[in-house]
């Protein structure tokens, strides 16, 4: 048998686009115009009085995150600028997780940990906490936490992108070992909409389960739907091999060479395509 090689797709795009997403449920909405405007209004009035109202605070927060979002801004600047933002209000969640998120793509992992876990002590219905958490511990090997708040982000009302999620969550419970919640998972979200990349998902765990009927089946699949996912022709090769059915087995090993001639699949597919060779 060949080695069972496993590529898991779990759609780790920019977390930055939930945030642009969360943000207008988040916070009041402002003109680009109008916001700089009142910001300074606000300046000048506080230089002549002491103290500034929550109000002001709360819009000079906005402005103070709105910047640390922009583009080129330093790391620097960016972890300056939210810090501000939380330090003027301290209630809202948006801003932690914006400054978890920062941690998070310079891989401080337990700073965007406690950032995460600040923003759901100040607003526990907050959604975005519970994913990025659990997106945090898919990233630090701890199967049980993410599992824990990858559910607590689906038991939230309005979930964005429900498909992530489960895909997510489903391969956090391949990773602690339980298939059977994790074919679940990924039905489920192929319940939602249809994925290529799921369908290839949910087969490998049907091949590493030595179910490659199903496995086969959910392939052909992913590749009806996407016919340029090396790792799903690898797959497919593979079972074709084992099954002796190799003018099929080649086929596939030679999509994977085209698609990713550098990758160490395609390596393995030119290996097995040489022994091909050599057995006529």
């Amino acid at each position: 048998l060949l080695r069972i090689s496993l590529f898991f797709f779990f759609n780790d795009t920019a977390t930055t686009e939930i945030y642009t997403l969360s943000l207008h449920d988040a916070l009041p909405i402002f003109r680009t115009w109008f916001l700089p405007a009142i910001l300074a209004s606000i300046l000048l009035l506080s230089g002549a009085c002491a103290s500034v109202s929550p109000t002001e605070k709360k819009l000079m927060a906005q402005q103070k995150y709105t910047e640390a979002r922009s583009p080129g801004q330093s790391e620097k600047e960016k972890y300056k600028k939210l810090m501000e933002a939380i330090r003027m209000a301290p209630e809202e969640p948006l801003y932690r997780v914006g400054l978890g998120d920062e941690y998070f793509k310079d891989e401080k992992f337990d700073k965007a940990e406690k950032m995460y876990l600040s923003a759901l002590k100040v607003d526990p219905k907050f959604m975005i906490s519970y994913r990025m958490l659990g997106r945090l511990y898919m990233q630090k090997g701890q199967w049980e936490d993410a599992v824990h708040y990858l559910r607590r982000a689906l038991d939230q009302p309005n979930v964005i992108n429900p498909v992530q999620l489960y895909n997510w969550l489903a391969y956090s419970e391949y990773r602690r070992g339980d298939l059977t919640k994790a074919e679940k998972a990924w039905l489920r979200a192929l319940d939602i909409n249809d994925s290529g990349r799921v369908r290839l998902n949910l087969a490998l765990i049907y091949k590493e389960g030595n179910r490659l009927d199903l496995a086969q089946a959910s392939l052909l699949k992913a590749l009806e739907m996407n016919p340029k996912l090396p790792s799903a022709h690898f797959a497919l090769g593979e079972i074709y091999y084992q099954r002796n059915k190799f003018r099929k087995a080649k086929k596939h090993f030679s999509e994977v060479i085209q698609l990713e001639p550098l990758s160490e699949q395609a390596k393995t597919s030119q290996e097995i395509l040489n022994k091909l060779a050599a057995t006529k």
